[in-house]
């Protein structure tokens, strides 16, 4: 575990605050590139791009080693500005897609969201990546397996779609790359390792949740893939 810990970057902070109901988000992101290495194929990001909203996404590049560093550096770069210059996420990832299809070869996964702090919804696309886990206090949803476009990078033209979720209060948005959910190479069983480590950092507040589940996680194995977690909850400001 020592191990791990050591190869893995995490930060958290406050974001988007909104004065009328003196409420904010708290976000932490987790990246965990596989083995000893210093990069991978993994990016998280949260962002606030409103005193109402915040923007995130998190992506895995096919691939490992320097090669998929690379790339993930480009597709990230290619989101982060999509993000600032569209406002809707299904935009962002066709924006993006243009990038990866011309990297021949290279797949991709990602998801942009935006969380609109006022009108309490989540709207977000996936291109392929495992789906968002809302987590409340009574209970948690995938949103879902069913909700996913392809991965970008597998045809020139890409359209995805747009989803919109209503957020309950006091809620947890966690999105996570595979590494995640396949650490044991069993995703049924890793979902469920992904939910109860969830559950216990939503019951059991710690500064830095992203950091928290992925130490649950990884009690029962590390995996031999990159990771990468980006959680954002709803607080007192």
């Amino acid at each position: 575990m020592l191990a791990t810990l050591q190869s893995t970057t995490s930060t958290a902070r406050r974001l988007a605050s909104a004065p009328h109901n003196a409420l904010t988000w708290g976000a932490s992101l987790l990246n965990s590139p596989a083995g000893n290495a210093r990069y991978g194929g993994d990016w998280c990001e949260a962002f606030a791009i409103s005193n109402d909203a915040v923007a995130l996404t998190i992506g895995d590049v096919s691939g490992h080693g320097e090669a998929a560093s690379e790339t993930m550096k480009i597709m990230r770069a290619a989101v982060l500005s999509g993000i600032h210059d569209h406002a809707d996420p299904s935009r962002v990832l066709s924006v993006a897609n243009a990038i990866a299809y011309s990297r021949h070869g290279v797949l991709v996964t990602a998801i942009v969201a935006v969380i609109n702090h006022r009108r309490r919804t989540l709207t977000f696309a996936n291109a392929g990546h495992p789906a968002p886990l809302l987590m409340t206090p009574t209970g948690h949803e995938f949103l879902t397996d069913t909700i996913c476009d392809l991965p970008l990078g597998v045809f020139r033209k890409y359209q995805a779609a747009d989803y919109v979720v209503a957020l309950p209060a006091d809620a947890l948005v966690v999105l996570y790359t595979d590494g995640i959910t396949e650490h044991n190479r069993d995703s049924v069983h890793g979902e469920r390792d992904l939910v109860e480590a969830c559950r216990a950092a939503y019951d059991c507040p710690v500064p830095d949740v992203a950091s928290g589940i992925a130490w649950r996680v990884f009690l029962k194995g590390r995996g031999h893939d990159d990771a990468a977690i980006t959680a954002l909850r709803e607080q007192a400001a």
